[in-house]
C-alpha cells in the first residue's frame, strides 16, 4: 500500500530530529553519492565507499579523478554536464569508465542534478554512481557472441513503425547504413514465398504477444539470396528480436538431407537404447511403409525385420556389440514391400561422444546386388584398361598388388606379393619418391580426398618405366587414423615418349620460330590481326612487338596491293595455301620496304582459321638485282667487245697458219729440188741440219694450229657413249698394244653417255692411251684400267697405268704445260697433255692427276653429263 503525503512528511521530520535515522540514511543510502561545488572545481566529496572500491584510501581532487576516468568519456562527460547545466530540466546521466588502482576498467553510470538557490545560482550539484561493470561485461560479451555467429539484432517502434537495425542487420541486407527502413520496406526484402508468413508472425507478436522464431529466405540489395532465421518478442511498446545469416548452415542441412533421402542406402539413427529417431526416405519406401510407421519404434521391431525372430534376435545381439563400442556389418535377409526378401550388406556403426562414450548407432544397409555390380564393373574398367592395382596396409607396411603389376615390373605375382613398403622405396626413381611422399602424407592428414601422379618405377630388367598411378585412403579407423590405401598403375611410357619427343620438337620449332631468318606470322582469316609474330618479321618495320600486335596486315599494306591480298584469300579458300608473291610493307615512319611471301590456311582447336605467313624482307635482293642487271649489262659489253676481238684473233690465226704453213712447205720443197740436183750433197751435214729444222718448224705449225682451233673453235656438243669411243681407240691402237704387250681393262658401261664434242673426246682418250702404252716401265708387264665413277652432274673417266710415274713434287705446276716433257722418249714433244687439257676445259671439264714415280699414273677426266 502506498503512503500517503503526510505519512512522507512525518519521515522527514523524523530524520531532520533523530540522528539514529539520519546516521543509517548517511551509512547505507549515501554510499555512492558525489557532491560538487561548482564554482570551486576542487571541492568535490564522493563517497568513501567509490573510493574504495577503485583502491584509493585518502581523498582524490577533481583533477585527481579526472586522471583516472576515460579521456573519451571524460569529454563526452564535460559537454553533457554543460549541457545540463544550460538544460537544467535535463537530468545529467552518462556512462563512464573509470581505471581502479590496478589498472582494471570499472563502468559506472553517473547520474546528477544541480541545485539551484532561492537567488537562482547554481553553485553545487549533487549525484549517484552506480556500478554497471558486470552488465557492461555481459553486453561485449554478448556483441562478441552475435558478431561470431553472425547474428543482428532489431527493435521495431509499435506505434510509429520505425525500426532500429544493428550493423549485422544492414550488412545481412547488404545495404549502406543510411537506408530508411522500416517495418514495411523491411518485409519486401523477404522472398515472396516468404512474406506472408514473416508479415503473420509480426502481427501475431503485436496483437497477442506472440513470439516468433523462423528461417526464411531473404533477397539482398544485390539480389542475393541468403537463408536467415528471425526472431521477435514483444517487450512494451516494442517487438525486439534477433536476425541471423544462417546460409552455410542451411545448405548444409539441406545437402545433408539432399543426401540422405537421395542415397540407394537404407541409413537411420538409433539411440542407445535402440529407438529409430530418424529412417531416410529410401529406407521407408523400399518397405512400402510411411516414416511414422517406424520413427520412435524399437528397431528389431520395425518392418523389415519381421522376416523371422531369428533375424531379429540376431540384430539384437548386433546391437550390443556396437553399443560397446565396436563397428559391426554382417549379410542379411530383410523384408522389402510386400514381404519380398532380398539380401542386404548391414552394418551398425557407433557414433562417440567427447568421453569416448557412444551416444547414437547408425544402421546401414546395402543390397548386395549392388556391390556385385560395382565390383563387375571395377573389375571390367581394371581388366580393360590393362591397370595394375595395389592394396596398402598402412598399419603393417605390406603391399599387396595384381598379376597385371607384377607382369608392368617384369616379375611374377609370386615374386612380388605382399611386398614391404621398403622394397617399394628401392624402385621408385629418386626424383618422384619425395613427390609421391608429399602427396600420400596430404592423404593422411585428409588435405587430399585423393592423390594422382606420374612416376617412374625401375623395372626388373634395370630400366625405368613411366607409370600414372592413383590412390585413395579406403579406411580409417575412429581416431581418423588412415588403416588402408588402394589404387591402380597404368603405364605410360609410350605416351612419356611421345611427350618428350612432342616437347623436343616444339622447343626446336620455338628456336627457329625465335631465330628464323625470315619473318612469321600468325593472323586471323576474318579480321587479318596479328596474333603472333617472330622478331624478323618487326626488325625493319620500326614497331615494337606490342605495337605490330595492335595492326593487322590491311594496316601494313598499300592500297594498291588489294587486288593481290584478295587473290592470296581466294587461293587460301580454294587450295588452303597462297602462292608466292610480292608486295611492300609499311613501315612505322610511313616508308616502304619489298617483301616477298607465301602462307598456308590452319584452323585451331575451336575451328577458327588462322593463316601462318612467311615473309621475307627482300630490300637488299632487290638492291642487288639492280646491280646484277647493271653488272650483267656491262659485261654484255664486255661480251661483244671479247666476241669481236676474238673473231678477229681467229682471222689473224688463220693467216698465221695458213702463211706459215705455205713459207715452210716452200721451204721443205726447195730442199727437197736442191738435195735431188745435188746428189752429191746428200750426206752433207749442214744440209741435213737445214733439213731437220724445215721439218721441226711444220711441226711447230702444226701444234700451233691444232691449239689455236681447240681455243676458237664454235663445235656444237652431243650425247656421246664413252664406251664405244673408248673401243674404237683400242681397236685402232690394236697392234700398238700388241707389241707392247700391254693389258687393258675396260670398264666403262655400255649405256654410259657424257655431252662434249666427239672430235674431242676421240683425241683425249687416244692421248691417254698412247702416252700410256709410249711410257711403260720396262721393270713389269704393262696393265692399263679404264673405268669411270659419277655424281649428279659429272662422270669421271679414270685412265690408270703402272707405268713410270710422274714426280709431281717436281713437276705439278708445268705438268701441262706446252713443251713440258717429263722422260727422256724420242717421241716426247711435250704438245699431248697441254692440248688435251684444252681439249677438256672447252668442253666445260676438268683433269686431274695422281702419280707415284716408279708405280705408276691415274689421270682422271671430268665431264658434264647429258
Amino acid at each position: 500500500m502506498e503512503k500517503s503525503l503526510d505519512e512522507i512528511d512525518e519521515l522527514c521530520n523524523l530524520i531532520k530530529s533523530n540522528d539514529q535515522i539520519m546516521i543509517f540514511l548517511r551509512k547505507v543510502c549515501l554510499q555512492n553519492i558525489w557532491f560538487w561545488e561548482i564554482e570551486s572545481p576542487e571541492s568535490a566529496w564522493i563517497n568513501d565507499n567509490i573510493r574504495s572500491i577503485l583502491g584509493y584510501q585518502e581523498p582524490l581532487k577533481k583533477s585527481d579523478w579526472n586522471k583516472i576516468i576515460n579521456l573519451q568519456d571524460l569529454e563526452v562527460s564535460n559537454l553533457g554536464f554543460a549541457y545540463h547545466l544550460k538544460n537544467e530540466n535535463a537530468l545529467f546521466d552518462q556512462t563512464v569508465r573509470f581505471k581502479n588502482n590496478s589498472g582494471h576498467t570499472l563502468w559506472y553510470r553517473c547520474q546528477g542534478k544541480v541545485i539551484t538557490e532561492p537567488n537562482g545560482n547554481k553553485l553545487k550539484a549533487i549525484g549517484i554512481f552506480s556500478d554497471i561493470t558486470e552488465q557492461k561485461e555481459q553486453e561485449l560479451k554478448s556483441k562478441l557472441i552475435l558478431q561470431d555467429t553472425n547474428t543482428g539484432v532489431w527493435e521495431l517502434d509499435i506505434a510509429t513503425g520505425r525500426t532500429i537495425w544493428s550493423e549485422t542487420v544492414y550488412a545481412i541486407h547488404e545495404i549502406p547504413r543510411g537506408f530508411d527502413h522500416n517495418m514495411y520496406n523491411g518485409i519486401e526484402f523477404y522472398h515472396q514465398d516468404y512474406r506472408s508468413i514473416i508479415s503473420k508472425a509480426v502481427e501475431n507478436c503485436i496483437n497477442e504477444g506472440i513470439s516468433f522464431n523462423l528461417e526464411c529466405l531473404l533477397i539482398t540489395a544485390k539480389k542475393n539470396l541468403k537463408w536467415v532465421k528471425s526472431t521477435g518478442s514483444k517487450v512494451g511498446n516494442k517487438l525486439i528480436g534477433s536476425f541471423q545469416d544462417i546460409t552455410d548452415i542451411k545448405e548444409k542441412e539441406l545437402k545433408f538431407k539432399g543426401i540422405f533421402n537421395s542415397t540407394f542406402a537404407f541409413i537411420g539413427f538409433l539411440n542407445t537404447d535402440g529407438i529409430l529417431l530418424e529412417a531416410n526416405d529410401t529406407a521407408v519406401k523400399m518397405a512400402g511403409v510411411a516414416h511414422e510407421d517406424v520413427i520412435g519404434k524399437h528397431f528389431w521391431d520395425c518392418y523389415w525385420w519381421q522376416i523371422s525372430e531369428e533375424t531379429k534376435k540376431e540384430l539384437q545381439n548386433k546391437f550390443k556389440l556396437a553399443l560397446s563400442g565396436q563397428p559391426v556389418e554382417y549379410e542379411v535377409d530383410v523384408w522389402v514391400a510386400g514381404k519380398t526378401p532380398i539380401t542386404i550388406l548391414f552394418s551398425l556403426k557407433p557414433i562417440f561422444d567427447e568421453y569416448r562414450n557412444v551416444v547414437y548407432v547408425i544402421p546401414e544397409g546395402r543390397p548386395i546386388q549392388d556391390i556385385i555390380e560395382v565390383r563387375n564393373r571395377y573389375k571390367a574398367v581394371i581388366e580393360g584398361t590393362q591397370a595394375g592395382t595395389f592394396e596398402w596396409n598402412i598399419q603393417s607396411g605390406h603391399v599387396i598388388i595384381n598379376d597385371k603389376l607384377a607382369n608392368l615390373l617384369g616379375y611374377s605375382l609370386k615374386e612380388f606379393q605382399n611386398t614391404s613398403l621398403r622394397k617399394w622405396s628401392t624402385i621408385i626413381h629418386n626424383q618422384d619418391f619425395p613427390i609421391a611422399q608429399e602427396m600420400i602424407i596430404k592423404c593422411f592428414k585428409k588435405e587430399l580426398n585423393f592423390f594422382e601422379l606420374e612416376i617412374r618405377l625401375k623395372h626388373k630388367s634395370g630400366k625405368w618405366i613411366w607409370l600414372n598411378t592413383r590412390g585413395k585412403i579406403s579406411e580409417w579407423n575412429e581416431a581418423g587414423t588412415a588403416l588402408k590405401m588402394y589404387g591402380t598403375f597404368i603405364e605410360i611410357s609410350k605416351r612419356k615418349k611421345a611427350e618428350e619427343e612432342l616437347l623436343y620438337n616444339k622447343n626446336i620449332l620455338e628456336a627457329l620460330y625465335s631465330l628464323s631468318p625470315i619473318g612469321i606470322a600468325l593472323n586471323d582469316f576474318e579480321t587479318g590481326k596479328f596474333i603472333d609474330i617472330n622478331h624478323k618479321l618487326i626488325e625493319p618495320t620500326g614497331y615494337s612487338k606490342e605495337e605490330f600486335l595492335n595492326l593487322s596486315y590491311w594496316d601494313v599494306t598499300p592500297i594498291e596491293y588489294k587486288e593481290f591480298e584478295e587473290i592470296a584469300l581466294d587461293q587460301l579458300n580454294d587450295r588452303g595455301y597462297y602462292e608466292l608473291f610480292e608486295k611492300e610493307y609499311i613501315r612505322k615512319d610511313g616508308s616502304r620496304y619489298p617483301v616477298d611471301l607465301q602462307g598456308i590456311l590452319i584452323t585451331d582447336v575451336n575451328g577458327k582459321k588462322l593463316i601462318w605467313s612467311f615473309i621475307r624482307d627482300i630490300t637488299l635482293e632487290k638492291e642487288n638485282k639492280n646491280k646484277l642487271q647493271e653488272a650483267v649489262g656491262n659485261l654484255q659489253a664486255v661480251l661483244d667487245i671479247t666476241q669481236d676481238q676474238n673473231k678477229r684473233l681467229r682471222n689473224f690465226a688463220h693467216i698465221v697458219s695458213h702463211n706459215l704453213r705455205s713459207h715452210g712447205s716452200g721451204i721443205s720443197g726447195l730442199l727437197e729440188i736442191f738435195s735431188d740436183e745435188n746428189p752429191n750433197l746428200h750426206n752433207n751435214e749442214l744440209l741435213k741440219l737445214v733439213d731437220q729444222a724445215a721439218k721441226n718448224l711444220m711441226e711447230t705449225i702444226e701444234d700451233l694450229t691444232e691449239v689455236v682451233q681447240v681455243n676458237l673453235s664454235n663445235k656444237t656438243k652431243s650425247e656421246i657413249y664413252l664406251k664405244r669411243v673408248t673401243q674404237k681407240n683400242l681397236d685402232s691402237l690394236a697392234a700398238h698394244l700388241s707389241l707392247s704387250k700391254c693389258k687393258v681393262i675396260n670398264q666403262v658401261p655400255d649405256k654410259l653417255t657424257i655431252s662434249g664434242i666427239p672430235a674431242y673426246i676421240d683425241s683425249i682418250i687416244l692421248n691417254f692411251i698412247t702416252n700410256a702404252i709410249k711410257y711403260r716401265s720396262s721393270e713389269r708387264s704393262p696393265i692399263i684400267e679404264i673405268f669411270t665413277t659419277s655424281n649428279d652432274q659429272r662422270v669421271f673417266l679414270h685412265f690408270k697405268d703402272n707405268g713410270l710415274g710422274i714426280d709431281l713434287d717436281k713437276y705439278k705446276d708445268s705438268l701441262f704445260g706446252m713443251y713440258k716433257t717429263f722422260h727422256h722418249h724420242e717421241d716426247s714433244r711435250g704438245v699431248g697433255l697441254f692440248i688435251t687439257k684444252n681439249q677438256v676445259e672447252s668442253m666445260g671439264g676438268t683433269i686431274a692427276v695422281e702419280s707415284i714415280p716408279g708405280e705408276g699414273t691415274t689421270f682422271i677426266v671430268a665431264l658434264p653429263k647429258v
